[in-house]
């Protein structure tokens, strides 16, 4: 008996301590898209994602290496499809980052369990539930009311939001397959996957020469703020789910689109619509209908790797 009380208080604390992680990653993580926003007015978007993920890569590397864990790892496919598909996911997040505001991204990104259950259907041939036609539907209506009043001049950077929910689902169901692996060994692949990637990207799409004029005090600070703040994020929010359960962990996930409202209120003086609160809403309750069914948790636990795709 007393080592049932025991084992309940004991998981009840940590529960509270994965509860506490999670908000804090989603504050990080709104706090990131905050000066991601802010910062997209003077720089281009495609430098500040090289910058975060250069910050994440270089930490990771060094906690994996001084653990004695294999770090970087070249024989995969899958592995590489996770990173490959996971950098096109981080680039069009801040691309979002800098044409929408903060609580539209959050919102709309969090459709990505939606997107994950149907691609398990398709792709790994699991159960069609009966349920997620519904779920689809409510988050598909909720993403229409969130940019009904601006669909026509921001089309692009909606689409592109989408599309990052939907890679991000990808990357989700190639960690289901890696699960084999260490997970820094895969973060450390990614990010330097991402890192390179960036460089590319800039090397035949950017005029290089132009970052010159970004070595100022505050576009540093800033951006040394947005690579901390995201690797606190995915630290905090990695640590919550090793300590509680995926579907009340992951609900208290949508934090991150309270903190991103709120950013957007008093930073960016941003006017809610009803219709937008609702939408918003609309999405977040079809991803916790989901998120809490039966079979949620596996789709839950991959986002352990999965911050910033």
């Amino acid at each position: 008996m007393k080592n049932k009380v025991f084992n309940f208080l004991y998981s009840a604390q940590d529960e509270r301590k994965a509860i506490f992680y999670m908000i804090a990653g989603g504050f990080c993580f709104a706090t990131m898209g905050a000066l991601t926003f802010k910062l997209g007015k003077d720089v281009d978007w495609v430098f500040i994602a090289f910058w975060r993920m250069l910050f994440s890569f270089v930490l990771v590397f060094f906690l994996a290496s001084k653990s004695g864990k294999t770090t970087i790892l070249f024989s995969r496919k899958l592995l590489w499809l996770r990173s490959i598909t996971g950098t096109i996911a981080m680039l069009a997040t801040f691309y979002s980052f800098t044409h929408l505001p903060v609580s539209d991204v959050s919102a709309i990104t969090e459709t990505r369990p939606v997107w994950v259950a149907l691609l398990a259907v398709a792709i790994l041939g699991e159960r069609l539930r009966r349920a997620l036609l519904p779920i689809t539907v409510l988050s598909i209506i909720g993403v229409l009311l969130i940019e009904k009043p601006h669909f026509d001049n921001r089309n692009f950077a909606v689409f592109v939001t989408l599309a990052a929910s939907v890679l991000g689902a990808v990357v989700m169901i190639c960690l289901r397959k890696l699960r084999d692996l260490d997970p820094r060994t895969i973060v450390t692949h990614f990010s330097l996957t991402a890192t390179v990637g960036s460089v590319i990207f800039m090397y035949f799409f950017r005029d290089i020469g132009l970052y010159a004029d970004y070595f100022k005090g505050y576009i540093i600070l800033t951006l040394i703020g947005i690579g901390i703040f995201g690797t606190i994020g995915q630290l905090t929010m990695t640590k919550a789910f090793a300590l509680g359960r995926a579907s009340i962990v992951s609900s208290t996930g949508y934090a991150k689109v309270g903190f991103s409202a709120i950013y957007d209120l008093i930073l960016f003086s941003a006017v809610f619509e009803l219709y937008t609160i609702v939408g918003m809403l609309m999405i977040l309750g079809a991803s916790t209908w989901l998120l809490n069914s039966s079979d949620g948790l596996q789709i839950t636990r991959a986002r352990l790797n999965n911050q910033d795709s």
